[in-house]
């Protein structure tokens, strides 16, 4: 047997690998959706003009929601747009039938947990000399 590094690798070989993934999660858990049924979603904070001063991406999968990027302009900052683009995507997500939202986050922690998101783990030194905070937030709640 070889061990082959590669930083380019085949698509071919990544499919391979994928569905022997994704063939071992469904042995585990039979009723998982399939990669097909995963929704990415995004919403934009657009000015009169059309210009995009914030926005969030996300996807909404196996009975979750995982935020990728959230993002507002500096001078827009502080208008709550952040927290708009968050309870839009939470309730679009909660209409799929998501019950937990989870994140990752270096340096909005304070924010999420203003908006209702708690720490479940830590990663220091990702970056160096920071610390990267894993967030959730359940949206089963009443």
């Amino acid at each position: 047997m070889n061990i082959d590094l590669t930083t380019s690798p085949a698509t071919d070989d990544l499919e391979i690998m994928n569905n022997g993934l994704r063939a071992f999660e469904v042995s585990s858990m039979p009723d998982l959706p399939q990669e097909s049924e995963d929704i990415h979603v995004a919403a934009f904070a657009r000015m009169d003009d059309g210009t995009i001063v914030g926005g969030i991406k996300a996807s909404v999968y196996w009975d979750g929601l995982e935020i990728d990027v959230l993002w507002v302009a500096k001078d827009q900052r502080g208008n709550r747009i952040a927290s708009k683009l968050v309870d839009q995507i939470e309730v679009f997500a909660r209409s799929k039938g998501a019950v937990i939202a989870f994140l990752k986050t270096f340096d909005a922690r304070g924010f999420y947990q203003a908006v209702g998101y708690e720490v479940f783990g830590t990663l220091e030194d990702r970056p160096i000399g920071t610390i990267l905070y894993h967030m959730k937030k359940r949206l089963d709640k009443s």
